[in-house]
């Protein structure tokens, strides 16, 4: 039994695998993920989908029962329209980034011409714009992911100089908002190997998120080294996450039900996007949050950095 990890195989073992946990539990396992594979005698390799349920005679076990089914058709279904997704999502690219530079030349041409109501118009359309490249964007680096076609392209770099960057990019949104950004980097590393893309896509998409979900409150990021890891914690006193929902709160697409109503224009992809890129480069992301208090993420990367990956295109940022 192999488990596909970020694109890579590895062998599970033998307390971790469906039956094992099954007999322990003394209760029924599901594994609908589409992460394992099975191994015939030639060597070659299916994914498949598993449900492990145990045989009781006289409330006393005395086994198990394993069903798996080959899940080949749906995985190349599935990758279809990825590959879909992502040639739409190129296809779009080009006129929005049409519509997108028009629109600035017009609101910055001196607006000759322009009536205080057309004005009006055209920020909304730059608006609006600016909202689908973001989707496009996102919907590009899941295809990405999903393929395992980005690259990752690490380079020496002051980590605390990509923090500040971000917090730049999103002062706008911190005043807006009446949110205090705060920033505790003092034992960040001056010199760390990593992509600044991914590595300063991760920030933009915590700390972003943290402002979006805080009404007038504070957002703290802190980042520093120890022996083993690099670790960004980024904390909010925002509206936290319900308990019922925290187990869904990676998936694509989704987005907690006491926050769609106070944001109606977030994707639900960027939590998705950011741990598959974390996981990829060998850490880890999990998350502590209290509904109507706040939450705080927590990830760690390796202190040694990223290392290199082949791949057709770079993650957008």
């Amino acid at each position: 039994m192999v488990a596909k990890k970020s694109h890579k195989r590895i062998l599970i073992i033998e307390d971790e695998r469906p039956m094992a946990k099954t007999l322990k539990a003394r209760q029924e396992v599901l594994n609908q993920q589409r992460d394992i594979e099975y191994v015939r005698k030639d060597g070659t390799r299916f994914p498949v989908a598993i449900s492990v349920s145990p045989m009781a005679v006289g409330g006393e076990l005395i086994g198990a029962v394993e069903v798996f089914r080959d899940i080949t058709k749906e995985q190349q279904v599935d990758k279809a329209k990825t590959e879909f997704v992502s040639l739409a999502s190129h296809q779009l690219r080009t006129p929005l980034t049409a519509i997108s530079w028009y629109t600035e030349m017009l609101l910055t041409d001196d607006k000759k011409g322009l009536s205080d109501t057309q004005e009006d118009y055209l920020n909304e359309v730059r608006l609006a714009t600016e909202r689908m490249i973001d989707l496009v964007n996102a919907l590009l680096n899941v295809s990405r992911i999903e393929l395992g076609t980005f690259a990752v392209e690490p380079v020496e770099l002051d980590v605390k100089k990509v923090l500040q960057d971000v917090i730049r990019d999103v002062g706008v949104l911190a005043k807006d908002r009446k949110v205090s950004l705060v920033t505790d980097d003092a034992r960040a590393p001056d010199r760390y190997l990593t992509d600044p893309n991914l590595l300063g896509m991760v920030f933009q998409n915590l700390i972003s998120n943290a402002l979006k979900y805080t009404p007038e409150g504070t957002v703290t990021v802190r980042v520093y080294a120890d022996d083993t890891w690099l670790n960004i914690e980024v904390e909010d006193t925002g509206y936290g996450i319900p308990d019922d929902q925290r187990d869904q709160i990676f998936t694509k697409l989704f987005r907690a039900d006491n926050v769609k109503a106070q944001d109606t224009t977030g994707t639900g992809l960027g939590l998705y996007i950011i741990k598959a890129v974390i996981e990829e480069v060998g850490g880890s992301i999990r998350f502590e949050s209290e509904e109507g208090k706040g939450t705080t993420f927590f990830v760690r990367l390796p202190i040694e950095g990223m290392q290199p990956k082949q791949g057709s295109k770079p993650l957008e940022s």
